[in-house]
């Protein structure tokens, strides 16, 4: 089974610290730290094996590359694949400021 590569994009990073920053405040930072390790293992273990899986985002109607997304929770994880990389580009939820 072939496998790819997962990496974050220095946006999708900066709006899962967004979401850490908020949730140190509601949940601890036990908790938090958790949850985090917890969706970027996630996101890796779904996105390595079967990306072209997982259903085109509306986004990708407005762009040149195909953007497909992975719901994880309360978070809608848009990513692109090229070649054996797939890149997390956004994460939107409701705790990101991104709806």
């Amino acid at each position: 089974m072939k496998t790819y590569d997962v990496e974050f994009s220095n946006t999708a990073e900066n709006e899962l610290i967004e979401s850490v920053i908020w949730a140190i405040g509601v949940w601890g930072e036990e908790s938090t730290f958790r949850w985090a390790r917890s969706f970027r293992e996630a996101a890796r273990r779904q996105l390595s094996t079967f990306p072209f899986g997982l259903p085109l985002a509306p986004e990708s109607e407005f762009d040149d590359a195909e953007i497909r997304q992975l719901l994880i929770g309360r978070y809608r994880v848009l990513f692109e694949v090229n070649d054996d990389l797939v890149t997390i580009l956004h994460i939107r939820g409701s705790f990101s400021g991104q709806g």
